[in-house]
């Protein structure tokens, strides 16, 4: 499985809204959500606040999967939203990931089709207790998308 190791020391400030997830229907859910957002607008006003901070990393829309890496309960909350340094909006909360280290999989549905069954087993590294997160880039970004999952 292709992946490379990032080291950011510094936390990550992410701007969106959560939405409660039944972790067995995860897959289907989360795109309906994506289509839901963009149907009603939250997209786009995603985008135009991901602007203000045009080449940072991550620049791109987030999808942050719970609370941790093994998502183990029946429920999570997945959160849609941008890193932002400004106020959130009053429809939106803030989502502060601290500094860690993070696997990044070019490929988010392959990514989480392998990631417990083979490359946690075998990586030699460990998932720690803070959330994944997927990126999904602007059309002509390489990798169209990428699974952050942070890791020691």
């Amino acid at each position: 499985m292709e992946y490379r190791i990032e080291k950011l020391d510094y936390e990550i400030r992410i701007v969106g809204q959560g939405k409660s997830v039944s972790t067995n229907k995860a897959s289907k859910t989360i795109s309906s959500l994506w289509n839901n957002a963009k149907k009603d607008g939250f997209t786009q006003k995603l985008i135009d606040m991901s602007w203000e901070n045009p080449k940072c990393t991550l620049e791109s829309l987030l999808g942050v999967c719970g609370k941790e890496a093994s998502i183990s309960e029946d429920e999570f909350i997945y959160f849609m939203g941008v890193r932002y340094e400004g106020e959130a909006e009053e429809d939106m909360e803030t989502l502060i990931i601290p500094p860690s280290t993070w696997a990044v999989f070019p490929n988010v549905t392959e990514a989480w089709k392998r990631l417990y069954s083979e490359w946690v087993l075998t990586s030699g590294y460990e998932l720690v207790d803070l959330p994944c997160i997927e990126c999904y880039y602007p059309p002509k970004h390489k990798p169209r998308n990428e699974l952050w999952v942070p890791v020691k």
